[in-house]
């Protein structure tokens, strides 16, 4: 019970004065440090979270992860759209280099710019993708950093408030 009580003292006091080393300008030690206490209490703003703290960062997570979830899809689109692509350009450009080996006309020519054009719709498409795809990692590295901040706010709510828990 004393040591409780010393210790309890013991925070009061520390936590209420200011110890510091400060230059002294003494004029027989011009160089020497003093120690200088002040009593005067330090203000220091005391923060608890709330519930109403806990439910908005677990509502900004919530809807991080809904933002990532629809970035998520619509990359998925994009990926699906240029498989298809994929698919047609691939077709298209064998058909134009077969029908090319035998002879050479404005149709089998045509046939060639198309096969060239959707390649490059390939690859617009596949730039497409990866950006969506990129852009919906950083969200999700976002949503995984606010659910931490709200489960880190859940745990010091309830040390706040025991009654909570």
């Amino acid at each position: 019970m004393k040591t409780t009580l010393l210790l309890i003292y013991s925070i009061i006091y520390y936590a209420t004065s200011v110890t510091s080393f400060c230059p002294s300008v003494h004029p027989q030690r011009p160089h020497s440090f003093t120690t200088t206490t002040t009593s005067q209490p330090i203000k220091s703003a005391l923060h608890v979270v709330t519930e109403e703290d806990v439910i908005a960062l677990v509502e900004e997570a919530e809807d991080l992860w809904a933002k990532a979830y629809e970035a998520r899809k619509a990359a998925n689109e994009l990926s699906e759209k240029a498989e298809a692509i994929g698919k047609d350009a691939e077709v298209s450009t064998t058909d134009a280099t077969e029908a090319l080996k035998q002879s050479i006309s404005l149709e089998k020519v045509a046939d060639a710019t198309n096969a060239q054009n959707l390649s490059l719709d390939l690859g617009n498409m596949l730039e497409r993708a990866i950006k969506a795809q990129e852009e919906a990692d950083e969200i999700e590295v976002k949503a995984e950093k606010a659910l931490a901040a709200s489960e880190a706010a859940l745990e010091q709510h309830l040390i706040d408030f025991p009654e909570n828990a």
